[in-house]
């Protein structure tokens, strides 16, 4: 997604453009498969949604509560970005955590609860933000666009097992960076067809959500898979780009996001004051979210003024506040990175034919 951001910041310089500077919860508690409970807020009492990507590579995730609006958290559903697709000697997909993210998913054994699930995911949920896993490519020659239906069977076991594993709310898609010589036709189909069948027999209908970033590959998608994902959001990053319905089959615009604003960047209000017109045309018109890309620690790049921004526009000029300070990055980086394979999923059972 980087490359997008790139490419965005020569346009709009070679353009003469100077910038100065979260489905429905059950109503009940969940239960994580450690036996912790989480409440959460009523999902639903939002619109749009405000949904962020968080680069676990720099980005400590819990500088997403660092911000509220009408005594809530300001953002619905965070992004970890990312996990990436690997294969194993079969050829098989796995669930590649880089040194960067693994200890913000999988708990170092000589100290579980104050790392992983307990340190980066629960007391975001605990706030009521919706906390999903992205799912990239890495030059691998492997990814959701190339696999059999098999294969994407049992990708779609790994991913549910990680969601149980690690106390997810569900799995983010994004298809770039996976070096393909060839695709599979409706291979990505496959993946979420599967992956939302397993989700919810696991976890009960609508409980997990399936999101999507709509850029590589996105026209394998039939309308049957396009009618099962809860989010989808675009790599159109600016703030004059509104994007008025999805290219993917079956997505309305009840869970379509018109809206990607880059966070790592100083708007002048020029830009500022087009965040707010477009947030306005996105809640006006029903839309189902308004994305953000590459959330920042306010000492690096504050994001209150694109928060504020959107508040103007999207909700009524409520106002956003910085309620903390920022979170540094502080956990151990691990070289070798964690690996999750078809192997480490327990009892597999076949349920996906690809139909």
């Amino acid at each position: 997604m980087k490359k997008h951001l790139l490419t965005l910041a020569t346009v709009l310089f070679a353009a003469g453009a100077l910038f100065t500077s979260c489905a429905n919860d059950p109503e009940e508690p969940q239960i994580q498969s450690d036996g912790t409970q989480i409440s959460t807020r009523a999902y639903g009492d939002k619109s749009p949604k405000t949904m962020v990507y968080v680069e676990t590579n720099d980005v400590n995730p819990l500088n997403a509560l660092c911000w509220e609006m009408n005594g809530e958290k300001f953002i619905d559903i965070l992004n970890l970005f990312a996990s990436n697709i690997h294969k194993d000697s079969d050829g098989y997909p796995t669930v590649y955590l880089n040194d960067k993210l693994t200890r913000v998913l999988e708990p170092n054994p000589a100290n579980p609860t104050t790392t992983g699930f307990h340190k980066y995911v629960k007391p975001l949920q605990e706030e009521g933000i919706k906390v999903c896993m992205t799912s990239l490519g890495d030059w691998q020659g492997i990814g959701v666009a190339n696999l059999t239906p098999e294969m994407a069977d049992r990708y779609a076991d790994i991913l549910v097992y990680c969601v149980d594993r690690y106390g997810l709310d569900g799995i983010n898609f994004d298809d770039e960076y996976a070096n393909y010589s060839s695709t599979i036709y409706n291979s990505y189909s496959h993946v979420i067809k599967a992956l939302r069948a397993k989700l919810d027999a696991k976890f009960g209908v609508g409980n997990k959500l399936i999101t999507v970033f709509q850029w590589g590959n996105y026209n394998q998608i039939d309308v049957t898979a396009g009618g099962m994902i809860d989010y989808v959001d675009h790599g159109s990053f600016g703030t004059n780009v509104f994007i008025s319905s999805s290219s993917i089959l079956g997505v309305t615009k009840d869970r379509w996001m018109p809206q990607a604003i880059q966070l790592g960047t100083n708007y002048i209000q020029y830009f500022l004051n087009q965040i707010t017109t477009y947030s306005s045309q996105a809640a006006s018109g029903n839309y189902g979210g308004i994305m953000m890309f590459n959330l920042r620690p306010s000492n690096d790049q504050n994001p209150l003024p694109v928060f504020q921004a959107i508040a103007n526009g999207a909700y009524n000029s409520a106002t956003v506040s910085s309620v903390s300070s920022p979170y540094s990055q502080d956990w151990e980086f691990i070289p070798s990175g964690f690996e999750l394979t078809k192997d480490d999923v327990p009892a597999y059972q076949p349920t996906y034919t690809g139909n």
